[in-house]
């Protein structure tokens, strides 16, 4: 994977639960946390609130022209406080309360990841550039696709560099 989506695309498919996805009620998320890669420093992330998953894998594939969806994640009341290791120890904390729509589109082939409301993506060191982003609007990517400057996202959303805030 090119990029981890924190916490809720994470998060949500532990918490996911047996049973019907759309009867899933809102799984509080017991606090959480970890470390997160900028460039030239670390951030520590911790995690709490609320989630949901509304949509579960099929069961069989009925049109490959189409993307086939696996499942949608709703924050519900998710926050996530980001701090900067020492010297500067800056600190910002946010609401995730956004949507993540996966689905696998067959004729790329590669995964596409639609965001809409408030999210947060981190790309790992281990892709070259590492990277933290808050974005808030419409949004997405492909799983497999650049991550150079921003995670790759495209659409007409914003995108905060989370990195550059809590830049000693």
């Amino acid at each position: 994977m090119k990029r981890a989506l924190i916490p809720v695309f994470l998060l949500l498919g532990l918490y996911a639960g047996p049973g019907p996805a759309a009867a899933a009620p809102v799984t509080p998320v017991e606090p959480t946390s970890e470390t997160l890669d900028c460039p030239g420093f670390q951030v520590d992330a911790v995690y709490s609130g609320q989630m949901k998953v509304l949509e579960k894998f099929p069961h069989h594939i009925v049109d490959d022209s189409k993307p086939m969806k696996f499942y949608t994640n709703v924050g519900a009341d998710v926050s996530v406080t980001l701090t900067g290791r020492v010297p500067s120890s800056k600190s910002v904390t946010y609401k995730l309360n956004g949507t993540i729509r996966l689905a696998f589109d067959f004729t790329i082939p590669d995964f596409l990841i639609n965001l809409t409301g408030k999210n947060l993506i981190s790309v790992p060191k281990v892709y070259g550039v590492p990277g933290i982003f808050y974005t808030s609007g419409q949004l997405g990517y492909l799983l497999n696709g650049p991550v150079y400057p921003n995670a790759g996202l495209t659409g007409p959303g914003k995108v905060t560099d989370v990195c550059a805030l809590l830049a000693p």
